[in-house]
């Protein structure tokens, strides 16, 4: 992948979450347009179909560039913590077992699994979304109630090709620059409403990444 912008990494790895899901330079390879006067502009609608995609899904397919805190209570004891997406293993996962927020107790790698396993070395990587203390560690529960504080690269592995796809298909749908599109909407949600091309996108893609509440 050349000429990308600064979010960009090797592999597809996007560490910046307000960057787009494509670059302007693969938007234009896609659409048959070789003039980069218009890169900013293109950039801008790849970002703002970008961010769509996101609050569709309900998750956000960049990854952090260094990894942070997250605080999670289970509202009963449990063995299995779901989590939001992690690109990779915890660098530290503690407990406030006590309730006086000093997170006192650290698992040890013996003490959880990750789920789904293998998860990133899948043909596509996808994120873990939970963990699971082990029949064998120091801790049989994770307690109701108490805080956990997982320190992580939150986020995916790498961007998903059919997100990048999509990414670029509803922007060229945006922007009138694909035989599909039919007229120019400026609002997103109006877009995506209005085309039978972006809906049909968005299906496909919840039909696989998005997250379902229950």
């Amino acid at each position: 992948m050349g000429d990308l912008s600064p979010s960009y990494a090797k592999g597809g790895d996007i560490v910046s979450i307000s960057a787009a899901y494509a670059t302007p330079v693969e938007y234009r390879r896609v659409v048959g347009m070789t003039d980069a006067g218009l890169d900013a502009e293109i950039e801008a609608d790849l970002r703002a179909v970008s961010r769509y995609i996101d609050g569709e899904m309900r998750r956000h397919f960049t990854r952090d560039a260094t990894p942070t805190v997250r605080v999670y209570v289970p509202t009963e004891a449990t063995r299995l913590l779901m989590v939001d997406d992690l690109s990779a293993a915890p660098t530290q996962i503690r407990i406030d077992t006590s309730g006086n927020g000093t997170f006192a107790t650290t698992l040890q790698a013996a003490d959880f699994e990750l789920l789904p396993q293998n998860a990133p070395n899948l043909p596509e990587p996808w994120p873990f979304t939970q963990v699971r203390l082990t029949s064998w560690g120091r801790l049989g529960v994770f307690p109701a109630n108490q805080r956990v504080e997982v320190t992580a690269r939150f986020g995916w592995p790498q961007v998903p090709q059919a997100i990048q796809r999509a990414t670029i298909q509803i922007a060229a749908l945006l922007r009138l620059e694909t035989p599909r599109a039919t007229k120019r909407i400026g609002e997103m949600n109006e877009n995506v409403e209005t085309s039978y091309q972006a809906q049909n996108i968005v299906r496909q893609l919840t039909n696989q990444y998005r997250v379902w509440l229950v």
